[in-house]
Parts: structure tokens; sequence; C-alpha cells
């Protein structure tokens, strides 16, 4: 039963501890020690980073990484209403220089639902390590004494009862398969599709703005072929090479169609005008469908 109990507390503990990774709470970040073999892009994709963060984050020159060695690696930040750089920076105890710096940025505004990547460890919240008590000898306390000689007993005798245990096997439980993860957002699958982008410099007004499922269209919306992407669907946008996108990545809704959007196709929405809509130009990028 006490065993039942501490079962569900700890469940508690962890499900509790997940949701603060992204929650409005003061964030920390995770200090690990290199295991034998593992690399710093393994590292920095499992624990839903970058290499440029942690390299970052840790003052490293290179990508080389020793085992033993100590990492504080940086947490993913999913920004929501009301956020703005300078409020983070002060929240996080960390600078708007290392949040641009770790994140690439040349801007200083911010997109609802972008995940960007919180510098912990230069400026901010860190763990303090764990230093060993040490505990004083007792006073007047000598030389540790030689502990006496141990004589092997006699055998017991030959009609003596011989008492057998049967040893209780306790089942090993199977472990569970890792959920991969983008920016610390799980996902099914990547889909590689080719991208062009629309928005008010070429967007058909005579319909008012609106996308094929009725939403007005904005910032965050995708046009899909439905056989390829059902409507509804949310993705990470990521591969493109554009200064009116986020740096690395942006969530999204597939919430509108287009007749030449078939197959691994898509048309990307953005701010502005015909002239920036026309060198996005058609770009290959990467989808992940989020769960």
């Amino acid at each position: 039963m006490m065993m039942k109990k501490w079962k569900h507390l700890l469940a508690g503990a962890l499900m509790v501890a997940g949701a603060l990774t992204l929650a409005d709470t003061k964030a920390t970040a995770a200090s690990i020690t290199v295991q034998p073999g593992q690399t710093l892009s393994q590292l920095a994709k499992v624990n839903g980073t970058t290499v440029e963060a942690v390299k970052y984050t840790n003052n490293l020159n290179s990508n080389v990484i020793l085992a033993g060695q100590q990492l504080t690696l940086p947490f993913p930040y999913k920004v929501g209403s009301g956020d703005y750089m300078s409020y983070l920076a002060k929240r996080y105890n960390t600078t708007v220089t290392d949040i641009l710096s770790v994140n690439h940025l040349d801007r200083t505004n911010l997109f609802i639902g972008e995940v960007i990547m919180i510098p912990v460890g230069k400026n901010g919240v860190t763990i303090p390590p764990v230093k060993a008590v040490e505990t004083a000898p007792a006073p007047g306390a000598g030389k540790a004494s030689v502990p006496a000689p141990v004589h092997a007993t006699a055998p017991a005798p030959a009609h003596a009862p011989i008492k057998t245990t049967v040893p209780v096997l306790t089942p090993i439980p199977q472990a569970q398969p890792a959920v991969p993860t983008v920016a610390g957002l799980p996902y099914t699958k990547t889909v590689d599709v080719a991208a062009t982008a629309y928005g008010p410099g070429n967007i058909n007004w005579q319909w008012g703005g609106y996308t094929r499922i009725g939403t007005k269209v904005r910032a965050g919306v995708i046009s899909v072929d439905p056989n390829v992407i059902p409507l509804g669907t949310k993705v990470w946008v990521t591969g493109y090479n554009s200064p009116l996108l986020p740096a690395g990545g942006f969530v999204a809704v597939a919430e509108d169609t287009g007749g030449a959007i078939k197959g691994n196709r898509v048309d990307l929405y953005i701010e502005a005008n015909q002239q920036q809509l026309v060198q996005f130009g058609k770009q290959n990028i990467q989808l992940y469908i989020l769960k």
C-alpha cells in the first residue's frame, strides 16, 4: 500500500516538473554530466535545444565535449501574450543581448507561439552544486583502532537442519521508448515540403482575408494540401531562410488551401508587401507534425 502511494506521488511530481518547463514560473537550467559516447548534437536534440545555444551557455569554442564534463542546458520558452524581450531578460536574470545572441535574432519583437532559448547560466539562474558534507572526528579521537581478528567458527553438526530460502524474482520494467521532440514540443513525423509565401501584398481580399476554414488570415497560418496535411494540424516550421520569420522555427496551423497548393507544397502567410513576398521565392523547408 505504501509503495503504491509513493508511485502516485512520484508520478504527480513528474507531471508537475514537466508542466513547469514552459509554464509561467521561474525556470532553471538543467545541469548534466556528459556520458561516454555522447555528442553535443545528441544532447541538444534530446533536450529540445540547439548546439549553438549549448555552446553559448557553456562558453564552448568547439563541438568537442568529454565524458564526465558538466554542462548547463538552456531551456526553451514558448512566447505568450504580453511577453516582450526586456521583460523575459529581467524575469530570468539574463540580458536582452544574451537572448538575442543565443537565438541569432536581430529583432527584439516576439511572436506569440514562438519558442526561444533562454540562456540561463550566463547571468541567469543556475542549480548550485551540492557539496559533500564532511563529518568532523569526535573530540579526543585518535588513530583508527585495528579490528580484532575474526576466527572461523566450527562447522555445524552434520545432523543440523539446513535452512534454505527461495529467491524472490522481481520483474524488470520495460523501458518506454522516448517521445521525439522539437523545440520542446512532441511530434509524430516530419514532412519535407516546398514553401512559398503569401500575404497582404498578393492575397485575394475579395474574400475579406479569410482562410478556407473561416478564420482570419494572420501570422502563423499556412496553406496546405488537405490530402497531405489535414486542416487544423499544428506544425513546427523550420529550415527556411527569411528575416521576415522567427529565427529557428515557429508553430503554425494548417487553416488554408490554394489552387496551386498540391502534394508536398505549402504557402506561408507573412505580413509583408509584394516585393518582400517575391524575394522569399520558393524554399525547401521541413514541417514537424505536432501531437
